[in-house]
């Protein structure tokens, strides 16, 4: 994953717990700074997906993005179509795991997805992770 995602995911106190009986793949819940994935495997990027979206400002909700899901979601040729396309937030973090698996595929198959990922990680900085811990330190708190 990218290390601004993952500097910005632990400076955040955020974790990872590997649970065999999960009764989902994986799980990301920003209200307990938390992923759960059933199994190590490339379930993390998809849910990491899912952090970078909220860190970059919900960016997955914009209508910048709704207009990239619309004009690119029938080109995702990944697992489970069906699921990844069922919204603009689910095709976003399965994107951002098409980006760290294969991004030169990502590229030339759904080019303005790749952008948008691209623009998401270019927002994340330490500054901005702090500006995020403060908003919510009375939640996380």
């Amino acid at each position: 994953m990218d290390s601004r995602v993952l500097n910005a995911y632990a400076r955040m106190g955020f974790t990872v717990t590997v649970d065999p009986n999960a009764a989902y793949a994986g799980h990301f819940d920003a209200r307990s700074r938390s992923i759960t994935i059933q199994e190590a495997d490339e379930t993390i990027y998809h849910e990491l997906g899912h952090f970078l979206a909220f860190i970059a400002g919900n960016v997955d909700q914009s209508s910048a993005f709704a207009s990239v899901y619309n004009s690119e979601k029938a080109k995702f040729t990944g697992y489970n179509k069906a699921y990844a396309t069922q919204n603009a937030a689910e095709y976003f973090a399965e994107s951002v795991k098409d980006y760290m698996l294969n991004g030169a595929a990502l590229s030339s198959q759904r080019p303005n997805t790749y952008k948008a990922i691209q623009s998401a990680l270019n927002t994340v900085t330490t500054a901005r992770a702090d500006a995020i811990l403060k908003a919510y330190s009375s939640i996380w708190n």
